[in-house]
């Protein structure tokens, strides 16, 4: 079955954003890379392979705001 959307249309839906690479979104939270491969292990950040082989992880930026606001959650919770 044959998609009936115009190439436009089809081009509207993909994301303008790119997704982040593990670096910046260390460097975004100012804290080292390996924490960010830990939260991505642990399943708190959501991740993309992209490539072959071992590939690169890049994260979404839904998933960052997603993975932000479940911090700041837990944070909120430790405090009060």
């Amino acid at each position: 079955m044959q998609d009936q959307r115009s190439p436009e249309e089809v081009i509207s839906t993909v994301p303008t954003v790119r997704p982040y690479r593990v670096k910046q979104v260390a460097e975004l939270l100012d804290v080292h890379p390996a924490t960010v491969y830990r939260a991505i292990e642990s399943g708190r950040l959501a991740a993309l392979r992209v490539g072959a082989g071992r590939g690169g992880l890049r994260i979404t930026r839904q998933a960052f705001e997603a993975f932000l606001a479940a911090i700041a959650t837990s944070v909120e919770g430790e405090v009060a």
